[in-house]
């Protein structure tokens, strides 16, 4: 009965959540694109990409209300040619966040022309994309597409498609099914190989022992921290913060605006007033360090709700040890730039991201 409660729960989760503010891209050409988008923040432009839009599909890639008129973006497909308009950033083949637009070919980066997007001073703003802006290449040798990596949304990282086994629903335990799951990891030098990945704030692991399909757990293991995955299985043991589920589907799936703001918070941040005090995040976890010294492990998740604060972009950590809730509203988060305010006191916190 406990399994029931707790996967009823977790599937309560799964409800649509309200429209945000930001800059939207939306593929309405007829090839499948990988897009960059080039702004400014603060004082120095960043560009950043590439994400995979397959046609009709849409991102965000500038998420909050939006606070300069003008920004860019590049569209890229292997039988398409973009027409730019002579605004140049840096760009690479893998997964990128790059800050400053000058000298990129002397700092191992690609020089790439961009394209304008005029918002009208908007808060909010959907630009889409078409054939006119990428019209058909003439007979030339096509290029590699940009090697896929944790940005590359829809389908981040590793196979595209749906990989699903033959057990029948609750074979193993209570029937558990998420279209919101964010992958972790797989490690395999350990007694019990496993692959995991979080939900709601709990952590599933998906153990290496025959029952899983193994072509379920080689996508897996193709895949990149922060990867949104839909998963099927059955909840197998639930402990306090994590559960055990053998998966009979996995996929991966296209981004949300929570998705898109985990893959601008991965690396590691430090306090401007404290350098030594540190937090780096892969995936959906937060591992805290003093001075270099291991503090302890948060789980994060963005909600509409945590404790008694409600908003659309609260970030929640949750203690891998006690199960105690942090709450956070994100005030800011740029490329290398984040303030968080605390909700319980209000005060706001700084961080940057270390280059």
């Amino acid at each position: 009965m406990k399994g029931l409660i707790f996967a009823v729960a977790l599937l309560g989760g799964l409800a649509p959540v309200a429209a945000v503010a930001g800059l939207d891209l939306c593929n309405e050409a007829s090839a499948r694109h990988s897009v960059a988008v080039g702004y400014k923040s603060g004082d120095q432009w960043i560009s950043e990409g590439w994400w995979n839009l397959d046609p009709g599909s849409c991102v965000t890639p500038i998420a909050g209300d939006l606070k300069y008129r003008y920004f860019y973006y590049r569209a890229e497909a292997s039988t398409r040619r973009f027409l730019a308009e002579g605004y140049e950033f840096c760009t690479q083949r893998a997964a990128f966040t790059i800050e400053g637009d000058t000298d990129c070919v002397d700092r191992g980066y690609v020089a790439s022309e961009f394209a304008q997007i005029d918002t009208g001073d908007a808060l909010d703003f959907t630009f889409s994309f078409t054939d006119a802006v990428s019209p058909q290449k003439a007979d030339e040798a096509e290029p590699l597409p940009p090697e896929t990596g944790l940005k590359t949304g829809p389908l981040a990282g590793g196979a595209d498609t749906a990989t699903t086994g033959t057990s029948a629903p609750g074979t193993w335990g209570e029937p558990y099914a998420s279209g919101s799951a964010i992958f972790q990891d797989c490690v395999s030098e350990t007694e019990a190989p496993f692959c995991s990945f979080h939900a709601d704030g709990t952590k599933f692991y998906v153990y290496d022992d025959g029952r899983t399909p193994v072509g379920i757990l080689q996508a897996m293991r193709s895949y990149l921290p922060g990867t949104p995955i839909e998963v099927q299985g059955d909840l197998e043991a639930i402990h306090d913060r994590s559960a055990d589920i053998v998966l009979r589907h996995v996929s991966p799936r296209a981004y949300t605006y929570w998705d898109t703001t985990l893959s601008k918070l991965q690396g590691t941040w430090y306090s401007p007033e404290d350098p030594d005090s540190q937090f780096t995040i892969i995936g959906s976890e937060l591992d805290n360090t003093y001075d270099g010294a291991y503090l302890g492990r948060d789980y994060l998740s963005m909600r509409d709700r945590c404790e008694f604060f409600d908003g659309h972009n609260l970030l929640v950590w949750t203690e891998e040890e006690t199960g105690d809730l942090l709450c956070y509203s994100i005030e800011e988060l740029g490329a290398f730039n984040m303030t968080l305010m605390y909700l319980p006191r209000g005060n706001f916190l700084h961080y940057r991201k270390l280059d």
